[in-house]
């Protein structure tokens, strides 16, 4: 019979662990649970002979450290030395239970409690012994439990328990004889099962999301961060109005948390200042305050420095010319990566506000010398009439820039007129001077039909001041190819610098 009662206690522990569903943290529910175990007499009798026990119990999780639970059991307890007896205990009892470690899914717990026990001693014959005959004393006393055990989960809200305790009774009597002022009791070690129903309102893992809502959200109800970015899931949905399932909510390369309480800015737009770089980038990449649209205040925003007009968003006059990147951009129309927008020899900045010229002109009077130049010489750029080009010494020379040809040809490109205008102005104004004109060529190709080309590019130069007025016999032409370099024909710039035509005053 004993048997059949211990194989119903355990068929239906089974059924709870398996057929129910529970959260892992035991918080703000109450549980049910059966208890397996053997007792152990402490009397005066001495000899315990261990005996099963069993009991069943209910538990209230206030939270998840304590536990309130109520139960009452069934057993026996025996001992044989000094004579013999034998009791059946039937303890009804109120425990508290105080879980140290609530979120591992082993844990110790501790309890104490109190308890009243119903017990009546016999001999071998199941006889009553003879105090208990004679009614010397009641067969009700108080009992303290206490002692401690560890926990399992077997599932989320399954658990298996090892516990062991000490009941302490308050009378003398449970082995019917009183040899001393020691009171009687029992040692239990057991096995529990338990299975755990929780509320409505509990919270498995303290994050402030009750766990049917976290079941909406599809957060875990056993983890408060479910997205490992440092904010509790229930901070992110009511708070913070960020996704829990996210790091990164607004997928701009910084996590809610970094956003939140390390940056400032908003963990739900990726671009908190709007100026058109994301905050991650903004940090991460461009060191750029994700809390300014314009950071270096130039009159940009960060997004169009970094991504139209590739200037620097740290650095409110990249070129350093005088003029901010926002005033070179929006109001001069200048290059901002360039100090010389129209290479005149002028920075912008002194076109603008020193001489008002034009910065986007080279010749701003279009008299044929460039601005930079007339400023240099005393000239005024703005006025076309003082426009004489810098006349050098006999055997002088010259080699101007911006004379450029067609490759592999003598066909002069449009931009070298600026600068061939200037050298007939010039020539135009000293009518007393005479020029050799000498083409030179870089390495590429043979010696004779580079000795070709660059006489044929002296000469469509001559034609080109002969044009604008200067006598054809003040003028001559010479070729020399490849035979006066002036720089390294191995390397590219080295080979431009050596395609040229210079001017040579012989008279």
């Amino acid at each position: 019979m004993k048997i059949l009662k211990y194989l119903l206690f355990f068929a239906i522990s089974t059924y709870l662990i398996h057929n129910i569903t529970f959260s892992q943290r035991l918080e703000d529910g109450i549980g049910l649970g059966l208890s397996f175990g053997t007792a152990m007499a402490k009397t005066d009798v001495g000899g315990y002979i261990p005996k099963p026990i069993t009991r069943i119990f209910s538990r209230y999780h206030t939270s998840g450290v304590l536990a309130l639970e109520a139960g009452f059991g069934f057993g026996m307890v025996e001992g044989k030395k000094i004579g013999f007896f034998s009791s059946k205990i039937i303890p009804i009892d109120i425990r508290l239970l105080l879980s140290p470690f609530p979120n591992s899914r082993i844990r110790p717990y501790f309890f104490s409690g109190i308890s009243i026990m119903n017990f009546n001693p016999v001999d071998e014959n199941e006889r009553k012994l003879p105090r208990n005959a004679r009614g010397d004393y009641s067969k009700w006393m108080g009992v303290i439990p206490s002692g401690a055990g560890i926990q399992y989960f077997i599932t989320n809200n399954s658990i298996v328990e090892l516990t062991g305790m000490y009941a302490l009774g308050t009378k003398d009597y449970l082995d019917d004889r009183k040899i001393n002022d020691n009171n009687d009791g029992y040692f239990l070690f057991g096995l529990n099962v338990y299975a755990f129903f929780e509320s409505g309102n509990a919270d498995s893992d303290g994050d402030g999301l009750k766990n049917k809502d976290e079941k909406q959200f599809g957060t875990d109800p056993n983890n408060p961060d479910t997205d490992g970015d440092r904010l509790k899931d229930g901070e992110e949905v009511f708070t913070y109005l960020t996704n829990p399932l996210k790091r990164d909510t607004d997928d701009d390369g910084l996590t809610d948390y970094d956003e939140i309480f390390l940056y400032r800015t908003n963990p739900n737009n990726a671009d908190t200042d709007g100026d058109g770089l994301i905050d991650g980038d903004e940090i991460k990449i461009y060191k750029t305050d994700p809390l300014i649209a314009d950071t270096d205040k130039d009159g940009l925003k960060d997004g169009e420095e970094v991504l139209t007009y590739k200037t620097d968003p740290l650095k409110a006059d990249t070129d350093e010319d005088g003029l901010t990147d926002g005033e070179e951009v929006l109001q001069h129309k200048t290059d901002p990566l360039k100090k010389d927008s129209d290479e005149d020899g002028l920075t912008d900045y002194d076109e603008v506000i020193t001489h008002l010229t034009d910065p986007l002109n080279k010749d701003t009077d279009n008299g044929g010398i460039p601005d930079g130049k007339e400023v240099e010489k005393g000239k005024n750029p703005n006025d076309p009439t003082d426009d004489v080009v810098f006349i050098p010494d006999v055997g002088d020379k010259l080699s101007l820039r911006g004379i450029n040809f067609e490759f592999n040809s003598a066909r002069l490109l449009p931009s070298s007129e600026d600068t061939l205008k200037f050298v007939a102005v010039g020539l135009l104004a000293n009518p007393e001077i005479q020029i050799e004109i000498s083409g030179h060529t870089d390495n590429i190709g043979s010696a004779k039909s580079n000795q070709l080309l660059s006489l044929r590019r002296a000469e469509a130069v001559k034609d080109y001041i002969v044009s604008k007025g200067v006598a054809a016999a003040r003028l001559t032409t010479v070729g020399y190819g490849f035979t006066r370099p002036i720089a390294d024909n191995g390397t590219e710039d080295g080979r431009a610098r050596n395609r040229r035509i210079e001017f040579l005053r012989i008279k």
